[in-house]
């Protein structure tokens, strides 16, 4: 099945373009806040969580994801870390509850310097993908940040309305609460991605034009940019 495939994918995106993202969005981050104020920041979290949104099938697909599987649902986090080169273990694997703790992240040193990019525009765009899939998932919980300081990033996917025997069950896609768990690798899916990616900021621009920035998001109050 393609969602169990681990084979190296020949077009994986090198992680330098990963810290040269992280690096553009420390820069961008500020000086939309500084001229725009939270509404230029909330123009961003739209744009990535259109991305989010439109990923989310090509990503299930691929990854042969089970949207009634919590750890299932984390093979999404363990792709998304692999373009980093972010590794963790996830000490949690049932099917109601999984919970990774990423104890290395390359680009840590450049989020400091804005961690509010993680909760604000990395969540939004997984809160795009993850409610895409399963609008019953519980609005996710990240306590721990590396780039708030924390000597670890500590994020939990819960399905709370399974029954407690299902919730209780070790998922199938478990890899061992000691082991860091192997990217997902399936051949073509970046490409697939990256196309889809353009198209979709073609469509959040669009909307930006048409609707401003008082689109509704889901648990957008988990994302929302808060300054301090």
């Amino acid at each position: 099945m393609a969602g169990n495939a681990e084979t190296p994918d020949q077009d994986t995106y090198p992680i330098s373009f990963t810290r040269i993202m992280a690096v553009f969005m420390a820069l961008l981050f500020p000086s939309v806040n500084r001229l725009f104020g939270k509404k230029g920041i909330k123009a961003i979290q739209l744009v990535m969580y259109q991305i989010g949104v439109d990923r989310a099938l090509i990503l299930k697909e691929a990854l042969g994801t089970d949207v009634d599987d919590a750890r299932s649902l984390g093979r999404i986090l363990d792709f998304d870390d692999g373009l980093g080169g972010v590794k963790g273990v996830w000490t949690m694997e049932t099917k109601g509850k999984a919970i990774k703790v990423v104890s290395t992240c390359p680009m840590a040193h450049i989020l400091a310097r804005c961690p509010a990019i993680c909760r604000t525009i990395i969540a939004a765009m997984e809160a795009g993908t993850f409610h895409r899939l399963n609008p019953n998932i519980n609005v996710p919980e990240i306590p721990r940040l590396i780039s708030e300081g924390s000597d670890c990033c500590v994020g939990t996917i819960e399905l709370s309305y399974l029954d407690k025997h299902t919730a209780c069950e070790i998922s199938p896609e478990a890899t061992g609460t000691s082991n860091h768990p192997p990217t997902p690798a399936i051949p073509g899916l970046n490409k697939k991605l990256a196309f889809q990616a353009l198209k979709s900021l073609g469509t959040a621009f669009m909307k930006l034009l048409r609707y401003g920035t008082k689109q509704k998001m889901a648990w957008y109050d988990f994302f929302k940019y808060r300054e301090d």
